[in-house]
């Protein structure tokens, strides 16, 4: 028998990574430290079962997001999956309470979460592929309007400047004011889902080759990327010519009330003084159905994807039998970890713990400041 043959005992299954003493009493500081600003602002902890049956995670979403889901059949041979993110879960424990008169729900969390890729591990954290990583959350039911979701963006952002990190950027949308906008430019609704899948994917080389193909026949403008991306509802309101047209259809009518959420939101962002760190880009799409208006993302410098997602997901509950609004996010801790050490989380086996593990580094900086012993 052949070495290789026999050391195949120590292969990893594709994406999955071994975490290390030090790796992991990093992690375990970072989900801490979180839980403690979300506990501090009413966030009760609450934990799930790593399985959700398929039925349970398809509620409210389009079956084409189960593509990357891992799969198994229990013991009664209905069909499971290791659960993708925790947001459906939350929603499958809040609704008995909410059907039972809870009126508000607010719950944190700290678990693994599980999807099919075909990266290797060494890149995959930092890549946004990962097999497996970790979601540290909040998920708020039972409240809506402008102001809860400028109180979601406050605490993703208190939890970002209590880890000390430089450098972040929120970028925020509507999940509805892109495809409302481009069908109100005369887009048919199969052609809108596949510019929405171009932008949820960040494939603008795709979108404005589907846009050069049907152009001609439908008088959609080439530029209709541009156009899009230079709305910001905290510089200025629609031009007064496009919100005529738009108001004489059913999508144009949808974009401006999307648009409107959008320009009520960075008002209270202004006023609270929350704006200097969140900008609007309303391209930013994600592939996820089951939202209804906010969305937004944090982005760090050494992490090649968003260190926290998050929404608002007003028709979900209802899938489970409650209607109830709902908002939510959850930073990658993974990804975060990666942006907070300059990457050296990534590669970092087992060695000797220094003090102050969690304050991000800063360029230049030989040791982390910050507190002395344990982050947590």
């Amino acid at each position: 028998m052949s070495i290789d043959i026999q050391q195949r005992w120590a292969d990893r299954p594709l994406g999955m990574r071994d975490v290390y003493p030090q790796q992991a009493r990093r992690r375990r500081q970072l989900e801490s430290r979180l839980l403690r600003v979300f506990e501090h602002s009413g966030f009760e902890m609450v934990s799930c079962g790593l399985l959700e049956y398929v039925d349970t995670l398809l509620r409210g979403r389009a079956s084409s997001e189960a593509e990357d889901w891992l799969r198994m059949v229990d013991a009664t041979g209905r069909t499971v999956v290791l659960r993708p993110e925790m947001t459906p879960s939350i929603a499958r424990m809040a609704a008995p309470l909410l059907a039972a008169g809870t009126r508000e729900i607010r719950w944190s969390y700290a678990e693994r979460v599980y999807r099919r890729t075909n990266d290797p591990a060494s890149l995959s954290w930092a890549s946004g592929k990962a097999a497996e990583s970790t979601q540290v959350g909040v998920e708020w039911i039972g409240q809506s309007g402008a102001d809860a979701d400028a109180d979601l963006i406050a605490l993703c952002q208190t939890a970002l400047a209590a880890l000390g990190l430089e450098g972040w950027q929120m970028v925020a949308s509507h999940a509805v004011f892109a495809p409302a906008f481009l069908e109100a430019h005369g887009l048919q609704a199969e052609t809108v889902e596949s510019l929405t899948l171009c932008l949820a994917r960040g494939d603008y080389v795709g979108f404005r080759a589907v846009v050069g193909a049907v152009s001609a026949a439908t008088g959609v403008p080439q530029d209709v990327l541009d156009q899009l991306s230079a709305l910001n509802p905290l510089d200025a309101d629609l031009p007064e010519a496009l919100q005529r047209r738009f108001g004489a259809s059913e999508p144009g009518r949808r974009a401006l009330r999307a648009w409107g959420e959008l320009r009520e939101l960075a008002a209270v962002l202004r006023r609270r003084g929350l704006a200097d760190r969140v900008s609007f880009d309303l391209t930013l799409v994600r592939d996820l159905t089951y939202y209804t208006g906010l969305v937004f993302e944090v982005f760090a410098p050494g992490a090649g994807a968003p260190i926290a997602l998050g929404g608002r997901y007003d028709d979900l509950l209802v899938q489970f039998g409650t209607p109830a609004p709902a908002i939510g996010f959850a930073f990658e801790a993974e990804r975060l970890l990666t942006a907070l050490t300059e990457g050296d989380w990534l590669h970092a086996a087992d060695e000797p713990a220094d003090s102050g593990d969690l304050v991000a580094r800063r360029p230049g900086a030989t040791n982390r400041p910050g507190e002395e012993g344990s982050a947590c």
